[in-house]
């Protein structure tokens, strides 16, 4: 399935990178691994050395909150969010 993944602005600006892209895959994992295939810097970023997903992001898949075996639609948008804090 194809699909569109957008990426907030501090982390694409961190990376490097742009700021969405197509990409394939029929679960969020199919879908992370093809992004970093497109642009490895962000890997770190999104996923631990474990393959988790790191516990500051969140992945969204059309609106809903979703891990890495969430199926994914043609034409879906999963979008990547990154907890701020501070203070």
């Amino acid at each position: 399935m194809t699909a569109t993944i957008k990426l907030p602005r501090m982390l694409w600006e961190t990376a490097n990178t742009e700021p969405a892209y197509d990409v394939e895959g029929v679960v969020v994992s199919e879908i992370l691994d093809d992004l970093f295939r497109q642009a490895p810097g962000l890997r770190n970023h999104i996923i631990e050395e474990t393959g988790i997903v790191r516990p500051h992001v969140s992945i969204f898949v059309d609106g809903f909150q979703s891990d890495l075996d969430t199926s994914v639609g043609e034409g879906s948008e999963i979008r990547v969010l990154h907890a701020v804090s501070g203070g």
